[in-house]
């Protein structure tokens, strides 16, 4: 999915052309133009080419941008598949800690089954805990613990001869 252009590019006081605006965007001029005729986009459609305010181009851009965020509240997580937040299936979870201070939530999402994760931070655990079941799990122990000491490998080259460069 391609990210959704930033309003911040767009200068309010000024009338774009359609193909102005794409540049501007770095976009197509026909997704500008798939903005106006399906999506809502204001513009002068009375002649040709096709006027577009900055001020209603950045309002459009910057509701777009809005429409596909959420809140999270602290015990609900987001479920890609359903595209909404939603509650743990059976009000159920798992903490995996990743560093000393944040961990990822884990979860089932009750609509679909996928599985939902959510990055939080070890302090909030609690208040999570007062709305669903958390079991904390353990993190997987790293391939190598720091207190080995790297092993050294030396090799003696030229003590040894090959068996086709000795003298008969």
């Amino acid at each position: 999915m391609p990210k959704k252009p930033s309003p911040n590019l767009i200068k309010k006081h000024r009338i774009y052309l359609p193909w102005e605006a794409a540049n501007a965007l770095g976009m197509h001029k026909q997704s500008v133009i798939r903005w106006i005729k399906d999506k809502g986009l204001v513009a002068d459609q009375s002649q040709k080419p096709w006027l577009i305010k900055g001020s209603d181009l950045k309002l459009f851009l910057g509701e777009r941008k809005a429409s596909g965020r959420y809140k999270l509240s602290a015990h609900h997580l987001y479920c890609f598949s359903c595209r909404l937040p939603q509650m743990p299936d059976g009000r159920i979870a798992d903490y995996k800690q990743q560093t000393e201070t944040s961990g990822m939530l884990i979860a089932l999402c009750p609509v679909c089954g996928c599985l939902m994760h959510k990055t939080i931070k070890r302090s909030s655990l609690e208040a999570i805990r007062a709305k669903i079941e958390v079991t904390i799990q353990q993190a997987s122990p790293r391939l190598v613990l720091p207190d080995e000491p790297t092993s050294t490998v030396t090799l003696n080259y030229g003590a040894e001869t090959h068996v086709k460069t000795q003298a008969k």
